[in-house]
C-alpha cells in the first residue's frame, strides 16, 4: 500500500486527531486526555509533525517544535525532536529512518538538536549524543514544621489554578545561565497530566512563584522553580519549611545557589544533542517540568 508523507507547520484537526491512535499505542497516552489538553488550548502551536500515511491512517511520526535555550548566558535557537512513534504492526519498515534523516534535513539550520529517550542507541547513529546531568547536594538540617500554610497546593482540574501556572510563566525569571529551556509552559501543562508531578506543584503568593517539590526520607527534592521573582534557595527554604537534613536540586540552578565546589550526583537523564555542546564543568540538569 502507497506511502504518503504529510508535514503540518499548522496543525489540522485532522492531522492531529490521526496522531491520537500512535500516542495510545506506543505511549499509552489516551485520546481523551489528548483532546482535553487541546480543547483547552495547551497545544504548542509550534508543533510541526512528520508523519507517513497509509490512506487515512498514520502509520509512523516524528515532530519538531522550534526551542529557545539559555546556553552559556546567550539565549539560542534550537529545535526539539518529539513524538518519535510507529504502530506496533509497522515497525522494522525503515520509517523511522526515512522520517529521522528527513527531519534532521530540515534541521540543518539548527546549532543544536534536542530530544529525550531512554533509549540513546536508536539515535547515537544520527549523531546524537547523550548530556552529562548532575544533582545538586546541599547538607542543610532543617526542622520547621511552621511555614507550609504559606503554600497553595495547586489543583489542575481548577481553571482559577491553571491561570496560576500561566502567569508565573508569563514573566518567568530563568533559574541558569549556564543551560536551560525558555518558554516551555506547554509542554508542562502535558506533563501536569501525569498525577505524580501535578501532586508535587504548589504557589507561594508570598514569592509569586510555583515551586515542584517533595520531602521524603529526609531529603526535600526540588524539581523545579517558576516566577517572575530571582530567589535564593534560603527564600526557597523558608517558605517550604518540613524537616530534612540535606536538599537536592534537580534542574540548572545557577541563579538560586553558587554550583562551583558543590556536591553532586549523577542523575539519570534522558536529554541528548545533535550539535557541539560544551559547557565545561558546570552541572546542569534538564528539569522534568519541561520534558518533551
Amino acid at each position: 500500500m502507497e506511502l504518503t508523507l504529510q508535514k503540518s507547520q499548522k496543525l489540522q484537526k485532522f492531522h492531529r486527531e490521526a496522531l491520537y491512535p500512535l500516542f495510545e499505542q506506543v505511549f499509552g497516552i489516551p485520546p481523551e486526555m489528548l483532546e482535553d489538553y487541546y480543547s483547552k488550548g495547551f497545544w504548542n502551536p509550534l508543533y510541526c509533525p512528520y508523519s507517513l500515511f497509509k490512506r487515512n491512517r498514520a502509520v509512523a511520526n516524528v515532530s519538531v517544535i522550534p526551542m529557545k535555550w539559555i546556553i552559556k548566558g546567550e539565549v539560542v535557537d534550537a529545535a526539539g525532536i518529539q513524538s518519535v512513534m510507529t504502530l506496533p504492526s509497522e515497525r522494522k519498515k525503515g520509517y523511522m529512518t526515512r522520517l529521522m534523516n528527513l527531519v534532521l534535513k530540515d534541521l540543518r539550520k539548527y546549532p543544536y538538536v534536542f530530544l529525550q529517550t531512554e533509549n540513546p542507541g536508536l539515535y547515537e547513529r544520527y549523531g546524537f549524543k547523550q548530556i552529562e546531568e548532575q544533582i545538586l547536594i546541599i547538607e542543610m538540617l532543617q526542622d520547621d514544621l511552621v511555614h507550609k500554610h504559606m503554600l497553595k497546593k495547586i489543583d489542575f482540574n481548577y481553571m482559577e489554578d491553571i491561570k496560576l501556572i500561566q502567569k508565573c510563566f508569563s514573566r518567568q525569571v530563568e533559574n541558569s545561565q549556564v543551560f536551560v529551556p525558555l518558554h516551555y509552559k506547554h509542554s508542562m501543562l502535558l506533563n501536569l497530566y501525569n498525577p505524580s508531578l501535578a501532586e508535587k506543584l504548589y504557589y507561594s503568593e508570598l514569592l509569586d512563584l510555583l515551586l515542584v517539590f517533595e520531602v521524603s526520607e529526609g531529603v526535600l527534592r526540588i524539581y523545579d522553580v517558576i516566577g517572575p521573582t530571582k530567589v535564593d534557595l534560603d527564600d526557597i527554604c523558608r517558605i517550604i519549611g518540613g524537616r530534612y537534613s540535606s536538599i537536592e536540586l534537580h534542574f540548572s540552578a545557577d541563579q538560586i545557589i553558587e554550583t562551583n565546589n558543590i556536591k553532586t550526583k549523577k542523575k539519570q537523564g534522558t536529554l541528548m544533542v545533535k550539535g557541539h555542546l560544551d559547557l565545561g564543568n558546570r552541572p546542569i540538569g534538564f528539569p522534568i517540568t519541561a520534558s518533551f
